[in-house]
């Protein structure tokens, strides 16, 4: 009697798109490289740790080699994962095989999330060995490693959103510019940190095992996930077809988690803390929304008459494109500044949607000059953002200088809902209410300009909303109209 056994690496349970992304991973040079040459230097510093009278020092080599791996090192292997796919032509052939652009998405992302997970488990040895060594909070120690973790997976998730950008300028600028920056700021804390006479533990460590309390760990976690959802759904509407309905999942899901993340807010008693994080959350979500191109395929706009008047409410909100968006990003601006009024002042709900304004700024001279046309809006979007945002911090600065030097008020801060949050701030104490009003006034033209170019955008499209109709009256056997 004989018998067959079939070894496989991955259970068929498995999107076969992470399979395909582990399988690729771990073959990889640069993993196996980069997980040799960690453990050599884990055990290096391990050992140093044990017997060093420095133990400071060797513990902070400690740290940021592990944060440097899963903080930068391995986030960065999605720095093409997409752009790859787009260049050789082999994300049509995905798309043949009926993966959905979010499930290709998120196979690139969960590839890299595994290894990281697979590197820090590999890790948790040495941590123990300090532990047994040094004496070290072992509890704190391995917070610590796991919320390193959980930063990367997210930086990952937002690298693989932008790897489906084309062009490889913008992605170098727009990953590794911030991660300079954000690299020499936490190497001067550390230094400080040092110089001043720290703790022997790491600081880092312990700065990210301070939220050590339950309601604090779960809000993270929360946090995590909804970043990691936001940045895959960006990525998957830039390569989803043109019949995709991802928007109506996405937006619905971006809704009732802001709901639920004001009502958290309101019911642990800390809506004062989440009224600052709300409006950053509420931006994102414009991004998105406001850089989608007008959908041009009868069965999309089907979709929502087939429910109905509720579809056809919804289809306001929901439905793919800027245009829809405009009405979406003004209804969350709203929730927004609502609850930033109640749980903080009027002042800085004020301030609040003057910094929408900004946004909706961008989304006008986007629709402005002829990257209207443009396949995808993300990128003329973020160029223009850096282009407004450089001009207007160096100039804003050179010209609120001598303002804030003799205590006046710079009047004419008020007319960029970018330059206004400075102009405030320096503003004198009896000024800064007319101030606000003026820039408020001065902020409402942008959604209203975007506004008047979103009509005949919606009208163009009206010939298409009307087939989708005749699709739904056909369906339903009536007679064609």
């Amino acid at each position: 009697m004989t018998s067959s056994f079939s070894i496989t690496d991955f259970p068929d349970r498995l999107s076969p798109m992470v399979v395909k992304e582990l399988r690729q991973g771990l073959r990889t040079r640069l993993f196996a490289g980069v997980l040799l040459v960690l453990h050599l230097l884990l055990v290096g510093f391990t050992l140093m740790s044990g017997g060093a009278e420095n133990a400071a020092v060797v513990s902070g080599w400690f740290d940021g080699i592990i944060t440097l791996v899963l903080c930068v090192i391995m986030p960065l292997r999605g720095f093409s994962a997409v752009a790859d796919e787009l260049k050789s032509g082999t994300l049509d052939m995905l798309a043949l095989t009926r993966l959905s652009a979010g499930r290709i998405v998120f196979g690139k992302w969960a590839a890299i999330a595994s290894q990281s997970l697979l590197l820090m488990f590999s890790m948790l040895p040495y941590v123990v060995a300090r532990f047994v060594f040094g004496g070290l909070d072992l509890f704190g120690e391995v917070l610590a490693l796991f919320y390193k973790w959980l930063f990367g997976v997210v930086l990952a998730a937002v690298i693989v959103a932008l790897s489906t950008q084309r062009q490889f300028w913008l992605r170098a600028v727009l990953v590794f510019l911030p991660l300079l920056i954000g690299g020499c700021g936490a190497a001067s804390f550390l230094m400080m940190a040092r110089v001043s006479g720290g703790a022997s533990s790491s600081v880092l460590s312990y700065g990210l095992a301070a939220a050590s309390g339950g309601g604090s760990i779960l809000l993270t976690l929360v946090m995590a996930a909804w970043a990691v959802f936001f940045f895959l759904s960006l990525a998957a509407t830039r390569i989803a077809p043109a019949a995709s309905l991802l928007s109506v999942v996405k937006r619905s899901v971006h809704l009732a988690g802001l709901v639920a993340l004001m009502l958290l807010g309101w019911l642990t008693g800390s809506g004062a803390s989440m009224a600052v994080t709300i409006p950053s959350v509420v931006f994102l979500l414009m991004i998105d929304c406001l850089t989608e191109r007008v959908n041009e395929v009868p069965s999309v706009y089907a979709a929502f008459y087939q429910r109905g008047w509720p579809g056809r409410l919804a289809m306001w909100l929901l439905a793919p494109g800027w245009v829809t968006g405009l009405l979406y990003s003004a209804l969350l601006v709203g929730l927004a500044a609502a609850y930033v009024a109640w749980f903080r002042s009027v002042e800085e709900a004020e301030l609040a949607l003057v910094s929408a304004a900004g946004v909706w700024l961008i989304a006008v001279l986007v629709q402005l000059f002829s990257t209207r046309r443009s396949r995808d809006l993300l990128p003329p979007f973020i160029i223009f953002w850096l282009i407004v945002h450089v001009l207007v911090g160096v100039l804003g600065s050179l010209l609120l200088m001598p303002f804030t030097l003799k205590h006046d008020t710079a009047w004419f801060s008020c007319v960029l809902p970018q330059l206004l949050p400075s102009g405030y701030a320096a503003a004198a104490p009896g000024d800064k209410a007319a101030l606000l009003e003026f820039g408020m006034l001065a902020a409402g033209v942008w959604p209203v300009l975007l506004l008047i170019a979103a009509v005949p955008a919606w009208r163009r499209a009206r010939a298409v909303r009307q087939e989708g109709w005749r699709i739904t009256h056909h369906s339903k056997g009536g007679a064609a109209a």
